[in-house]
């Protein structure tokens, strides 16, 4: 039995569909992947207020040098 030529669409049609389901599932799992990896970010705990001060003085301290040497 031959087909017809609205058949023969129809199963072409088919096909496509069944490919661009698989490109949009390939899709949507890369997508959730690369979501899920930015969610996993290192979480810094809160400086103290000491800490803030010790690094404050440290990085004017290598400032200063820096000024010091240029001239």
């Amino acid at each position: 039995m031959a087909r017809s030529g609205i058949e023969n669409a129809v199963i072409e049609l088919q096909r496509e569909q069944k490919s661009i389901q698989e490109t949009i599932a390939m899709l949507k799992n890369f997508y959730s992947v690369t979501k899920s990896a930015r969610r996993k970010r290192r979480l810094r705990k809160p400086l103290s207020a000491q800490a803030r001060r010790r690094i404050s003085i440290a990085a004017k301290k290598r400032w200063a040098a820096r000024r010091a040497s240029k001239k």
